[in-house]
């Protein structure tokens, strides 16, 4: 089961959104924190080769928060 942490030290790990991982509020859009295209097209790469899934971009505009990303990834699961 993913948890907001893991996508955090994901994020981390992979070097997205460097310096603002840390203070991302869950339930706060993405882009309202200051992640920009790059940072959530490398955000999606990164879900999709650590949980070995395919989200299309139509899933993946619907990602808007950290929130939103781990219940996508639980009802994956």
């Amino acid at each position: 089961m993913a948890t907001v942490e893991e996508i955090v030290q994901l994020m981390k790990d992979a070097g997205i959104a460097r310096g603002k991982a840390d203070a991302l509020t869950p339930d706060c859009p993405l882009e309202a924190q200051g992640l920009d295209s790059y940072d959530r097209m490398s955000l999606v790469t990164e879900l999709e080769e650590t949980y070995g899934i395919e989200l299309p971009n139509s899933v993946a505009n619907q990602l808007k928060t950290l929130n939103d990303i781990v219940a996508h990834l639980n009802a994956s699961g």
